[in-house]
């Protein structure tokens, strides 16, 4: 019996496209939009094509982001634009989703494809990866009705595959559970320069970085109290509560962050300022790292600045007239200070 005959909500975002009628575009064809419209540099691209050679069987696009080249969001916009398919994000799709089509998490997750609504016209799809149209046409004859698509950013599509066929726990709850079982003793501490790359705690600090910059926070503020450890994100100029690891967790957390800032992770009762530089999303960041003593712990503030949107231009910073004129008159001095002030 086919799915379409059951109960269908009347979700469906305007104008997604009918996959029987749909021609992919190649890999080159991507990669030249986003040289094009997404700043990915000619030489980034080369060398993620060498790469690509020496490691056998990994696909260019999804090198692509993982060296940070590009975000996940520019390379939906990229297929988005030549599938002519509408860019589609997971909030703006239905909390739940009924009747839930017959696909199993592993083959959504190897073809980063979920579905997302019903309607007159078939089930509509929202997929990161659309290079193939075989998964595409296996669920049309899973379900036994026509499928349409939409794109978005693989974290989007992984967001609704965990909504709709997980076990309910996000991928920031899987790490925290991991990290409440493996605990945060001091023992862990000291070792952490030598645990591997898929150890919780550097999952977990990667994927507050990284939902920081998706939601455009300007400080990351992590906080111990006596129960519990607070991760909060300041969006235009606003404390936003995120969740967060437990408190058994918080010497593991922060360590991991001085770590990478450079700093002494023996020394916890003083302050110490440092410095991490890293891509994320294709985005070079500086992170200007504070870390203070409180009585529950050390308490750090990351303060994030994007390295491409810093402007030296005097005009655009405002200087204009007599008053760029007088300021540039005042660096030319021999003698004298010049005091450079400001909120923070």
């Amino acid at each position: 019996m086919s799915l379409r005959s059951s109960k269908m909500p009347s979700f469906m975002p305007p104008v997604p496209v009918d996959v029987s009628r749909l021609l992919i575009p190649d890999a080159a064809q991507v990669c030249a939009w986003l040289t094009e419209h997404a700043g990915l540099k000619m030489a980034d691209l080369e060398r993620a094509q060498r790469l690509q050679q020496e490691s056998e069987g990994t696909e260019l696009l999804g090198l692509l982001t993982r060296l940070g080249l590009v975000s996940e969001f520019e390379l939906a916009r990229a297929w988005a634009a030549l599938l002519q398919a509408p860019l589609l994000l997971a909030d703006a799709v239905p909390p739940l989703l009924d009747p839930l089509p017959p696909l199993t998490e592993r083959f959504m997750r190897h073809y980063q494809v979920v579905p997302v609504g019903w309607s007159d016209q078939g089930l509509q799809v929202l997929s990161a990866n659309p290079g193939t149209l075989y998964p595409f046409q296996a669920i049309a004859y899973a379900c036994e009705v026509p499928v349409r698509l939409s794109i978005g950013p693989r974290n989007e599509v992984e967001t609704l595959i965990e909504r709709y066929y997980g076990q309910g726990r996000s991928a920031m709850g899987t790490l925290i559970e991991n990290l409440d079982e493996e605990g945060g003793s001091l023992e862990d501490i000291e070792h952490l320069k030598d645990l591997a790359s898929e150890a919780p705690v550097i999952r977990l600090v990667n994927l507050i970085l990284q939902r920081a910059v998706e939601q455009r926070a300007s400080d990351i503020h992590i906080e111990p109290f006596e129960s519990q450890l607070k991760v909060r994100y300041r969006i235009d100029g606003v404390l936003h509560e995120a969740e967060a690891p437990p408190s058994s967790s918080s010497a593991a957390v922060i360590s991991r962050v001085k770590i990478m800032a450079r700093l002494d992770i023996a020394e916890r009762r003083l302050p110490q300022d440092g410095r991490i530089m890293l891509r994320i999303q294709g985005k070079e960041l500086d992170l200007r790292v504070s870390t203070v003593p409180t009585s529950f712990g050390e308490s750090v503030v990351m303060r994030l600045l994007d390295r491409q949107t810093i402007n030296f231009d005097f005009p655009n910073l405002g200087f204009d007239g007599e008053r760029l004129d007088e300021f540039l008159d005042v660096l030319e001095r021999p003698h004298g200070i010049l005091l450079v002030t400001g909120p923070t």
